[in-house]
């Protein structure tokens, strides 16, 4: 069964923390891979790198983004109640 999950971001890239305000949350349908992916997707936008890494951690409720060595992003992932549904913030 899939989980619906919002996710948080402190910072993508510049925006975020001191750069300016952080991207808007998103909601999705999905877990694991399919999640990780669809995190990469929304992120890109906002990178200047092309080659970034996202590391999910569902049972910790966190994750980063990563461009080479140095943090790209950060954010928070919740799972929700199971009447939430998806939606593309």
């Amino acid at each position: 069964m899939t989980t619906t999950h919002r996710v948080t971001f402190d910072r993508i890239g510049r925006h975020g923390g001191r750069g300016g305000p952080a991207p808007a949350p998103i909601t999705r349908a999905l877990s694991g891979d399919q999640l990780a992916d669809s995190i990469a997707l929304y992120a890109r936008r906002y990178l200047a790198s092309p080659a970034f890494e996202v590391v999910l951690d569902t049972q910790a409720g966190r994750g980063h983004i990563f461009a080479g060595c140095r943090t790209a992003g950060t954010f928070t992932v919740e799972a929700l109640p199971s009447d939430g549904g998806a939606s593309d913030a």
